[in-house]
């Protein structure tokens, strides 16, 4: 806690109230011990640090009580000092001593989950449920599968009668050339994309070129090297 407000009270970096939160309020709630921690009111345990703003403490391993012999924090000089520290209504610290009994200690039982922690999780989680969306059911035309229907094909002749001339120049491929180009329409007007233009005779898009027996590499990617070797 003096390492806290030495970075964080003295330096300017927080005020008192929120270095009580830090330290006391949040971390009851996140551990699910709030009320019965975290706070001074009615029912909730008398844990209280009375603190000394102003007094300074340098940290070492030669007065911590830790079972180590080593401090991250050797040498540190902090201000803020805990005077006295009361643990359920007992004096467990005061001027520098400390006073418990091996034993003295109880278990706190905390439920998981706590708000603190998965609250936002839980809301997130619900706002991300799928929706369902109540539409009108179709109640329009729908082309019989392998049959035919006159009515329906009206409306592709008239979309073929208002097509615009295919600009000048332009060669439709043959129909017998095997290419997904010269696929033939469906009847509803578009091109067959799902029958495949693989052959097996090994005719290619390109066979109609001529093709060259070797190529002459003059600039090879990377460009050209002038090293003698």
């Amino acid at each position: 806690m003096s390492v806290i407000w030495e970075k964080g009270v003295h330096s300017g970096k927080m005020d008192p109230c929120r270095f009580v939160a830090v330290t006391s309020t949040n971390a009851a709630k996140i551990f699910n011990f709030y009320p019965k921690k975290g706070v001074i009111q009615v029912g909730a345990d008398a844990d209280i640090v009375v603190w000394d703003a102003e007094a300074t403490r340098t940290i070492s391993k030669d007065t911590h009580h830790q079972a180590v012999d080593f401090n991250i924090f050797e040498g540190m000089e902090c201000h803020g000092v805990p005077l006295v520290t009361i643990s359920r209504g007992k004096v467990v610290w005061e001027n520098g001593e400390l006073n418990v009994t091996k034993g003295s200690g109880k278990y706190i039982y905390n439920p998981v989950h706590a708000p603190e922690a998965y609250a936002r999780i839980a809301q997130r989680d619900k706002v991300n449920q799928p929706v369902k969306v109540v539409r009108e059911p179709y109640t329009g035309q729908v082309w019989p599968a392998g049959g035919d229907n006159k009515k329906a094909a009206e409306p592709n002749k008239k979309a073929e009668q208002t097509k615009s001339p295919p600009a000048a120049g332009f060669k439709a491929p043959a129909p017998s050339s095997g290419l997904p180009e010269s696929r033939p329409q469906t009847k509803r007007g578009h091109r067959d994309l799902h029958a495949s233009s693989f052959s097996l005779s090994g005719q290619q898009t390109d066979d109609a070129d001529g093709h060259r027996n070797a190529y002459k590499v003059v600039a090879p990617p990377g460009g050209r090297s002038s090293i003698q070797f």
